[in-house]
């Protein structure tokens, strides 16, 4: 769908999601068939070598994930050693397939920008992020995330053009790796949903899609400016969606996530044909984060059986 024609139809907004019912029943089976993998940050929130206190060691994450219920875990660059070397992913894979686990997203960003205005900066995020691309192949991955767009520093039409080019090299890339690429909603441009769509729409390649984040949705900063709707910044990007950040941070005593409507946010994700993952990213801090890792994944299973 052309990226004007798909903006002309998402006018319907709320509406669309009580009216067309039957337009939802089509992609019914996508949400039958999501899997619910477990975010890293929800139980390890520092990286880099640093040590949290109240975190776990990364190759003890499997284990620790597999206790609480999981299938399928993610991965996050920077919580592995700093020094990471083949025997490293040896035991990684080892202490999955001791678990029972399988990889699902492998989380890429922070170290460079492959959208930056600056040729050789950008060589060197690609680059950086190339050597992790073959990481997230060692560990089984299906997918790679990055991140382009969320520092605004040049124009939003500047930022697409190599936002592009940096996109088309990486998805090039992770594509002979037999992976796929995903680009989150990650503040700045990348949280302006038409931004995003003209990216995937100019890129189009099969294997570049996008990682749902239910909460980043900073526009700007000092002050902040947020998009102002985040169901509909979904509803916007759900064509092209193929796994979510289900972020969460306190619930209420019926075990609903209080700043998130998960019954709305995966009824809109019936239009999203394409979604596979539904990682549980727990950040809050006044329970505990097994407690708050076993809510968010009963609410979306809660959900996801009323759906």
């Amino acid at each position: 769908m052309k990226r004007r024609n798909f903006l002309q139809n998402s006018t319907l907004g709320t509406i669309g999601i009580t009216c067309l019912s039957s337009f939802s029943s089509i992609f019914l089976e996508n949400l039958s068939n999501i899997k619910i993998s477990i975010t890293p940050w929800s139980l390890m929130r520092t990286g880099y070598g640093e040590k949290d206190p109240k975190g776990i060691d990364v190759f003890d994450y499997p284990a620790v994930a597999s206790s609480l219920g999981f299938n399928y875990i993610d991965h996050e660059m920077f919580h592995f050693p700093p020094n990471l070397n083949e025997n490293h992913l040896r035991i990684m894979n080892e202490n999955c397939k001791m678990a029972g686990v399988k990889s699902a997203v492998f989380l890429t960003g922070g170290i460079g920008d492959i959208g930056d205005a600056n040729l050789n900066i950008r060589k060197k995020a690609l680059e950086t992020y190339r050597y992790w691309v073959d990481v997230a192949a060692s560990l089984g991955c299906k997918y790679v995330r990055n991140v382009c767009g969320q520092h605004i520093s040049i124009p939003r039409e500047e930022k697409l053009k190599y936002a592009i080019e940096g996109v088309n090299e990486l998805a090039e890339y992770a594509a002979s790796k037999g992976l796929d690429l995903l680009i989150e909603n990650h503040n700045g441009y990348s949280s302006d949903p038409e931004w995003m769509i003209a990216l995937m729409e100019e890129v189009n390649l099969k294997n570049v899609g996008i990682l749902g984040d239910f909460t980043n949705w900073t526009l700007e900063r000092n002050p902040d400016k947020f998009y102002p709707d985040p169901y509909k910044g979904i509803e916007l990007l759900a064509p092209y969606i193929r796994a979510i950040s289900a972020k969460s941070n306190q619930f209420t005593t019926d075990g609903e996530e209080t700043t998130v409507d998960y019954k709305r946010m995966f009824e809109i994700l019936k239009k999203a044909p394409n979604l596979e993952f539904a990682g549980v990213e727990f950040f809050g801090n006044k329970i505990s984060r097994n407690q708050g890792i076993k809510f968010t994944k009963e609410l979306i299973q809660r959900v996801l059986k009323t759906n």
